[in-house]
C-alpha cells in the first residue's frame, strides 16, 4: 500500500510505504480471537469470516494485565472460567488437516489435572469424543490430545512458564504434530479417527465434565480447517494473526 500525502505548495512529496499482513488461508479460519478490548470486558470478538457468537462464562473476560499483541488477552482464573461457541461445522474437521493454535502466559501447571486448551465437544458432551477432541496442557506442562477415550501422544519438550508461548497443533494427513514457539516437537503420532462432531467447542475447560479449568492469559486464537499451516520448523508470529486474505 503506497499512502501519499500532499505538500503544501512549494513543499515536498514524500512517499511512504506500509507493509499490511494478509494471510492466503483466511478464508478457512474457522476461529480468531485477538482477544482486544476494554480491561473486564465479557465482549470477546470472533474476527474470522464467519463470526461466531462467543460466550464468557465464570470470570472469564478481557484483561489488560497481560498481552502478547493488542494491549490485552482473555483472562482465566482456572475456577469456572471458559468460553463457549456454537454447534456449527467449522469445528467438524473430518478426516482433513486443521491446524489449531494460540499464545498462551502461564505462571504453573495445574497439580492434579492440568488444562484445557480447545475442545471440540460442548458442555454435557459425549464424554469418550468419538469424533472430537480435546488438546491439554498436562500437570507436568507437556501437551497431550485426548479423543475416543484414550490420550495418544504426549509431547516430549514441556510448556515454559511466566511467559508468553506460541502453541501450534498440526494435522497433516493423518500424522498429529506439536510445536512450541515454532519448534516441532519429537512427539509425532499417526490418528486418522473422524472428527466430524459439529457440536460446538470450548476454550478452557472439559465439555463433558467441570474439571479442566485453564488457569492464565491466551491471546490470538485461531482454528484453521482444512489446512495444515505448518510442517516444519517456522518463525512464531511476531504481530495478530492477520483479518485479510489479500489486499
Amino acid at each position: 500500500m503506497t499512502l501519499i500525502i500532499q505538500p503544501p505548495s512549494g513543499g515536498k512529496l514524500t512517499l511512504t510505504n506500509y507493509y499490511i499482513p494478509v494471510d492466503p488461508d483466511f478464508g478457512s479460519v474457522s476461529l480468531l480471537l485477538h482477544g482486544d478490548g476494554a480491561n473486564g470486558s465479557t465482549t470477546i470478538t470472533d474476527s474470522s469470516p464467519s463470526p461466531k457468537t462467543v460466550t464468557a462464562f465464570g470470570n472469564a473476560q478481557i484483561s489488560t494485565a497481560q498481552s502478547k499483541f493488542g494491549g490485552a488477552s482473555i483472562t482465566f482464573d482456572g475456577n469456572g472460567d471458559y468460553l463457549e461457541l456454537p454447534a456449527v461445522p467449522d469445528f467438524a474437521f473430518g478426516t482433513g488437516n486443521f491446524t489449531v493454535e494460540t499464545w498462551v502466559y502461564i505462571s504453573s501447571y495445574h497439580p492434579t489435572q492440568g488444562y484445557a486448551l480447545i475442545d471440540t465437544i460442548p458442555v454435557g458432551g459425549v464424554g469418550n469424543r468419538a469424533n472430537a477432541f480435546v488438546w491439554v496442557i498436562t500437570t507436568s506442562g507437556k501437551l497431550d490430545v485426548f479423543s475416543a477415550s484414550s490420550f495418544r501422544g504426549l509431547s516430549t519438550s514441556i510448556v515454559p512458564l511466566s511467559q508468553w508461548v506460541h502453541l501450534a497443533l498440526v494435522r497433516n494427513g493423518t500424522t498429529w504434530q506439536y510445536y512450541i514457539n515454532g519448534v516441532k516437537d519429537g512427539t509425532e503420532y499417526t490418528y486418522s479417527q473422524d472428527l466430524s462432531l459439529a457440536q460446538g467447542a470450548l476454550i478452557g475447560r472439559l465439555g463433558d465434565s467441570a474439571a479442566y479449568f485453564f488457569n492464565g492469559y491466551i491471546d490470538d486464537v485461531r482454528i484453521t480447517k482444512g489446512v495444515a499451516r505448518y510442517t516444519s520448523n517456522f518463525t512464531p508470529p511476531t504481530a495478530p494473526f492477520p483479518d485479510i486474505e489479500s489486499r
